[in-house]
């Protein structure tokens, strides 16, 4: 097997030159009901943040001023992490953001923002309720009200909640809010696989095992983390339950399983295994049944990723000599390569937008991480000089990826936009490989109360 292929006006930013952008807000008046809608006009190729003044939050009953800036602080990252929209909390100053968020702070008009949100919590019996107005600061009409309920111990996803309900509203996006980020974590012969919030909080180990845990992928519920596990001494698929906490194996043998891959619809999974002798790519049920062998090919095949539609399956195989990107249908046939220059390529995804695959490529010093575009058959550099660069995931969104690197000495896990721009770091632990973002999507039973 291969070794794993492992700035700014942010108002202004290109997001994507292959999707039409948000950049005229039109509040329509329904003079009948007098509801307000909003909608984004769509007009042009560049993406413009939707500026939002996010005031501070109001406290009813036995709400605590803590738990009122904690509301604005995650809903402000969230909704800036959001790539669409620039919230900015009422007297900002521009001491508290970085380079980035203080650069666009100064963009602000002099005139008073349109849109405003105004949260409010109250805390009643042991219970949060979370509410919040999107008002036209000029009518000081109110658009929208939503509001959530949940435990004090919920309340981080509650404003996630609240934050892509926002972005939906205003934007017509998914936003990433409530996806997480499961990675690999560990030394030598122990790993562990982890999960964290799309951010960076509440890293949290999934599986303990004290065995050697890789390639983790998440179900489209968020529910489970497919998985290759040395727990019985060979590398063995198994799906932990989040929520359960159970480990099932899937598939098990005295063969490799590895790189799973679920397909949009969650029906089926894409894996890499050597049960017939070289590593092949195979597909199988969700369930671990009906698994059926797609290349048929003696090089080694390797690194499935689903396209959105899932009709096609991206792949890498060094049946031209070294690794290769290759694409074929979804049952197998008609495999076809990506003209993409360079002897060395692994690890694609592809986008959830199906414009661009991310993948890694190997240079004179290191891996480093690329996208192709599939309409111009272009490719685009995003990590350059700074350690080695691998493992790419796409954001539900589009518009991020997570990776790891080496930059700042040992492997953790970061963060960036399509381009390459806005770098973050997530992990400090020095030992982090293997992201997979998951869909931006909970299990209901997240939000009940722990015992």
């Amino acid at each position: 097997m291969y070794r794993k292929a492992h700035s700014l006006n942010s108002c202004s930013r290109k997001i994507n030159s292959g999707i039409l952008s948000f950049l005229l807000m039109l509040i329509i008046v329904d003079q009948t009901n007098g509801q307000t809608e909003v909608r984004l006009r769509a007009e042009t190729k560049t993406f413009v943040r939707l500026q939002v003044e996010l005031k501070s939050c109001l406290l009813k009953d036995q709400a605590t001023a803590e738990m009122g800036r904690r509301v604005v602080d995650i809903l402000d990252n969230d909704l800036w992490m959001s790539s669409t929209i620039a919230a900015f909390q009422t007297n900002e100053g521009l001491t508290n953001h970085d380079s980035l968020r203080a650069a666009a702070a100064m963009l602000l008009p002099t005139q008073p923002l349109r849109l405003s949100v105004q949260p409010s919590l109250s805390l009643q019996q042991k219970k949060v309720v979370l509410e919040a107005d999107l008002i036209d600061s000029i009518t000081r009409k109110t658009i929208e009200h939503k509001s959530y309920r949940g435990c004090p111990e919920n309340l981080r996803l509650l404003v996630h909640s609240l934050a892509d309900d926002l972005v939906r509203s205003l934007t017509g996006e998914r936003g990433i809010a409530k996806s997480r980020i499961a990675f690999t974590s560990g030394s030598g012969n122990t790993k562990e696989i982890y999960a964290m919030d799309y951010d960076g909080a509440n890293q949290n180990p999934v599986t303990t095992l004290r065995s050697l845990s890789l390639t983790p992928s998440w179900s489209i519920d968020s529910r489970n983390v497919l998985y290759t596990s040395y727990l019985r001494g060979n590398p063995d698929l198994y799906l932990f339950d989040l929520l359960a906490k159970k480990n099932t194996p899937l598939l098990k043998g005295s063969s490799l399983y590895t790189s799973p891959a679920f397909s949009p619809d969650g029906k089926k999974v894409a894996f890499v295994s050597t049960k017939d002798g070289n590593a092949e790519v195979y597909v199988m049920d969700a369930s671990g049944k009906n698994v059926q062998r797609l290349t048929q090919h003696p090089a080694i095949d390797s690194s499935p990723s689903w396209s959105p539609t899932g009709r096609e399956v991206v792949f890498t195989s060094d049946r031209l000599g070294n690794p290769q990107i290759f694409v074929m249908d979804a049952e197998g046939s008609n495999v076809r390569r990506l003209s993409i220059e360079g002897d060395y390529h692994d690890s694609p995804v592809w986008s959830p937008r199906g414009d661009k695959i991310a993948f890694v490529s190997r240079l004179d010093r290191g891996f480093d991480v690329f996208t192709f575009d599939i309409t111009t058959e272009t490719t685009t550099r995003l990590t350059a000089d700074a350690g080695t660069n691998e493992d790419p995931s796409w954001s539900p969104d589009g518009y991020r990826l997570v990776f790891s690197s080496t930059r700042d000495g040992r492997s953790d896990i970061y963060m960036m936009m399509w381009d390459g721009t806005e770098v973050r770091r997530l992990t400090f632990k020095g030992t982090c490989t293997s992201p997979s973002w998951s869909m931006n999507v909970r299990p209901e039973e997240e939000y009940g109360c722990k015992q």
